[in-house]
């Protein structure tokens, strides 16, 4: 996949759409007014989209995590090593961008996945960087991980990420399928019967269909309609909640209850830094159905905004939100969305598993520590 393969799939969605309105729900206004990548002209601008997430977080998550353990050190360095592999096969230079927050925020995510026992299909909303492919291509309890983007650039990003981790069990739903589409259609064997001289050492193509057996999948904007005829175990939208405009809000809250099952479970973790209000975002949640079962606060160190402790001294980067859907069996128990900040049972057993109770107590791991522990893993990388 490539930008001028995105593009063309794209404008062939919007002839098809015939509707600005409709289409222009799904463009990227937040990042299109700040300045940001949203369009490339050489797969080479990428690169800058490799670390670009979570900056000056790392300690942070580190103090969420309760420390790094030697599983996380372990887990953490075999990611930082594909990535590495990754980086290479792609990009021409040796000098390889380490994302060290942006890793570890997406290894938090994995981690809080790895909580809620049944997950084995899940959808999300504007992966970014990708980085969570690492992660959850590795987690055994994952059979399907299905991504939606609607950015041209974070979506090439994405594509090429999936590819490397996934390999053939990876499919791109951006790419045309020209065969199926049915064009190229010349009638060639008629005329070749009526005149043999036209290619006369001609070869007929041969090709043989295989089952393909995916574990991920990679849906644009414009391919939605197959993810709502979808449905998920979880449905994760992590910072970017507020980067939505307000119909956008709309539209996808509906495609979160749409799929998820009834024992299904949204996450987000963070809401992000748009312009849109956390409290529209809540709102665009709550207006569809779906009710808090967390619904907490960034609780790191002292925070006179919201000075209400998490139990058992639970720390948090950022704001954390889990919603249920209508006939999940927490769904009673769960919020209406009216009760008092800061909305988190650590009684509730889902809970305590996403957000890690009972979890190792690790060492207090500083950038240049992981940092060192890299290189070290990278000499002769095979």
């Amino acid at each position: 996949m490539d930008a001028a393969s995105y593009r063309l799939s794209e404008t062939l969605a919007k002839r098809a759409m015939r509707s600005l309105r409709q289409t222009g729900i799904h463009a990227p206004e937040y990042f299109e007014t700040s300045g940001f990548l949203t369009r490339v002209e050489s797969m080479e601008d990428l690169v800058v989209l490799l670390d670009v997430m979570h900056n000056n977080r790392f300690d942070d998550f580190v103090a969420e995590l309760g420390g790094l353990t030697d599983a996380d050190m372990a887990a953490l360095l075999d990611a930082f090593a594909e990535y590495a592999r990754f980086f290479l096969t792609q990009f021409p230079s040796a000098e390889i961008p380490i994302p060290l927050s942006g890793m570890l925020s997406q290894y938090a995510i994995g981690l809080k996945l790895r909580g809620i026992p049944e997950r084995k299909s899940v959808l999300e909303i504007g992966p970014g960087s990708g980085l969570l492919s690492f992660f959850l291509s590795k987690d055994p309890g994952i059979e399907r991980y299905d991504q939606v983007e609607a950015t041209e650039s974070f979506y090439l990003l994405q594509s090429l990420v999936n590819r490397h981790v996934y390999g053939h069990r990876f499919i791109d739903h951006a790419q045309f399928d020209t065969r199926s589409a049915g064009l190229g259609g010349i009638d060639f064997d008629t005329m070749r019967t009526r005149h043999k001289e036209i290619l006369p050492n001609y070869e007929t193509p041969v090709s043989l269909g295989v089952e393909r057996s995916p574990r991920a999948e990679h849906f644009p904007w414009w391919r939605l309609e197959d993810v709502a005829a979808r449905r998920y175990d979880v449905v994760t939208s992590n910072a970017n909640l507020t980067e939505f405009n307000e119909t956008a809000l709309r539209y996808y809250a509906a495609l979160f209850v749409t799929v998820l099952k009834p024992t299904g479970v949204f996450l987000a973790q963070c809401p992000g830094g748009g312009k849109t209000s956390g409290d529209t975002a809540i709102r665009a949640l709550l207006d569809v159905g779906l009710r808090p079962l967390v619904l907490a606060a960034r609780y790191i160190g002292r925070n006179p905004k919201h000075p209400a402790a998490l139990p058992e001294g639970k720390q948090l980067v950022t704001a954390n939100l889990v919603f249920v859907p209508p006939g999940h069996p927490l769904y009673e128990r769960a919020s209406n969305g009216e009760q008092k900040l800061p909305i988190f049972d650590a009684e509730d057993p889902l809970t305590r598993g996403i957000f890690g109770y009972g979890r190792e107590t690790g060492a207090a791991i500083t950038r240049s520590d992981l940092l060192s522990a890299i290189a070290e893993r990278l000499r002769g990388l095979d």
